[in-house]
């Protein structure tokens, strides 16, 4: 099993839902970078037995969100500026290419069926999202948005790494929605996206896809200015 992902529709193991619960706590910011936890912390948390929390623990230590710290606890990791783009450009050329094979295949009517349904009801989540200023509800309509051409493709390995990428970029996407606005440019990039793939529009969907995820460079200066202290200060270069 790869660490918090979970295939078909199999009964999830305590230490899996203990991964989940403790990674979204994470993502959302309800923990912050640099917060000081310990695993007495995330037993009464999740009403469960020390056994899940540690298995939970090493997997999210593996994916560097949480630092173990000797004798000491652990800390929730800070943002390494380093990682967030490597990770991004990894991302980024997964689903520009997912997004160009399936503007190829629109034409299909299973295919844009398929398509046309799921994005619709992900763009209208989205827009109730930024009516009511949910920043943390927006953040899962987004990465739902971005499932859809995933599922819809039908290629569970890619589905599954862009889904393990996502928590080095979430904490600053999520610190970046505390604007309103930001979430009204987002909703207007994914009906871009969504327009050029239903449209086959093949390299229109690829240039929208490459600048909507581009973007996240562009608001990590800003966020860092307004949240120094949630950021490592080493970039993220090996210890």
């Amino acid at each position: 099993m790869i660490a918090g992902i979970s295939y078909g529709e199999a009964k999830k193991t305590l230490g899996e839902q203990a991964y989940e619960s403790i990674r979204e706590e994470i993502l959302s910011l309800r923990l912050y970078p640099g917060q000081t936890v310990y695993e007495s912390d995330f037993t009464r948390m999740l009403n469960m037995s020390r056994t899940p929390v540690r298995e939970a623990v090493r997997a999210l230590s593996m994916e560097r969100l949480i630092e173990v710290l000797p004798q000491r606890g652990m800390k929730i990791a800070l943002i390494s500026e380093r990682q967030v783009e490597e990770t991004r450009f990894v991302r980024e050329s997964l689903e520009v290419s997912a997004v160009a094979c399936l503007a190829d295949k629109s034409g299909c009517p299973e295919v844009r069926a398929n398509l046309e349904e799921a994005l619709r009801r992900s763009l209208e989540e989205q827009r109730r999202c930024v009516q009511q200023e949910d920043a943390v509800r927006f953040l899962h309509a987004d990465d739902q948005f971005h499932q859809v051409f995933l599922q819809v493709l039908g290629n569970i390995t890619l589905a599954s790494i862009v889904t393990q990428m996502r928590g080095h970029l979430n904490r600053v996407r999520m610190l970046s929605l505390f604007e309103p606005e930001a979430m009204i440019e987002l909703v207007r990039e994914h009906e871009q996206i969504v327009e050029a793939v239903l449209s086959a529009d093949t390299d229109q969907a690829a240039r929208a896809m490459r600048a909507h995820l581009g973007r996240l460079m562009e608001d990590l200066p800003i966020v860092k200015a307004r949240y120094p202290d949630y950021f490592d200060a080493s970039n993220g270069t090996a210890r």
